[in-house]
């Protein structure tokens, strides 16, 4: 039985392998990458399943993150974004801080931005509904490297400082005096958590624009506790800070009696800031148009050109969606009270 299929396979490739070379390097080719995103119009995604809380409040209506369908750039995505009018090609360039950064660099740095705007969002929906938040250590993860780093082994985009000089790292505030106490092309040793392995690297002080740094970029993660406890469930290819006041709003309304939905079900997007200062976003149009797709009530928005984009589409398309503009987190919530009114 076997020497028949093997014949029948055998007989197959030799009539026809240059037929099967032809697939094969069609397929190479038109998979090969290039240095492009791909955007087009997402969806929304109901925040009550991205988190838990316990014993937390339901709502009627509900808290949506939109999002935009990101394809990565190949030859194949990319011809094909000049015959289909919705998709726009994006230079993965405006998304690096510098040349030698690689998709995947970009991808952990996202997933530390959804991080970081998560816990932003936790520390201030709880401290606004009374309820206890308490940071215990900051963790220091790497997002980027400067052109005037010099270092004697490679630094990588998510790498944790755990050590400088064989001192232990607790908070940003004590790296930062520490390298500031040095001589401007003093060697700095810094120990860097990488996965599940150390790694050690020396870094030089330098002076740049009166400041001394060593060149490298950090986000600040912090592990805390909370009361009521705080579960998320974010996939793996959800990532970025533009969630950040949607998901702010969903975990506060989850800790407050009141239902501030009115029964809508609630769109929108933008970053969050540590003082509850809404941010402007990119590819706002995209969410938009995703927001008005899964027939969301209302949108809310960064005040400025974030707003004034959307009014503009949605007066060229006439879509039926309220578009509120907003600064920060207490005028959503403040627009939310007036529904009742």
């Amino acid at each position: 039985m076997f020497s028949k299929i093997y014949e029948f396979f055998k007989k197959l490739l030799k009539q026809n392998y240059k037929g099967i070379i032809f697939l094969i390097c069609f397929v190479i080719v038109i998979s090969y990458p290039v240095p492009y995103y791909i955007f087009t119009s997402g969806g929304i995604t109901d925040l009550s399943k991205r988190f838990e809380i316990e014993n937390g409040y339901e709502q009627e209506g509900s808290y949506n993150l939109s999002y935009v369908t990101e394809l990565k750039g190949n030859v194949l995505t990319y011809l094909a974004s000049f015959l289909i009018p919705s998709w726009d090609l994006v230079e993965i360039s405006g998304y690096q801080i510098n040349t030698t950064e690689s998709i995947e660099d970009l991808a952990i740095r996202d997933k530390l931005s959804l991080e970081i705007a998560n816990q932003t969002a936790v520390r201030i929906a709880y401290q606004k509904a009374g309820k206890t938040f308490q940071i215990n250590k900051e963790k220091l993860y790497i997002v980027y490297t400067s052109e005037y780093l010099e270092s004697t082994n490679p630094i990588k985009i998510g790498d944790q400082i755990t050590s400088i000089d064989g001192n232990q790292i607790d908070t940003f505030e004590q790296l930062s005096n520490y390298i500031e106490n040095k001589e401007v092309g003093e060697w700095l040793t810094l120990e860097l958590l990488r996965g599940d392995s150390t790694v050690t690297t020396e870094v030089k002080v330098q002076n740049i624009n009166d400041t001394k740094t060593t060149g490298i970029g950090m986000y600040i993660i912090y592990d805390y506790e909370v009361n009521p406890l705080i579960e998320f469930y974010f996939s793996n290819n959800e990532s970025g800070s533009s969630a950040g006041l949607m998901t702010t709003l969903a975990i506060y309304d989850t800790l407050i009696e009141e239902d501030l939905t009115n029964g809508l079900k609630i769109a929108g997007t933008g970053t969050i800031e540590s003082n509850g200062e809404v941010g402007e976003i990119g590819g706002v149009k995209y969410k938009l148009k995703g927001a008005v797709s899964s027939n969301a009530d209302l949108f809310f928005v960064p005040i400025g050109d974030n707003y004034n984009e959307c009014i503009k589409l949605k007066e060229e398309k006439k879509y039926d969606i309220d578009i509120i503009a907003v600064s920060s987190i207490d005028d959503a919530i403040k627009y939310l009270e007036s529904l009742k009114n």
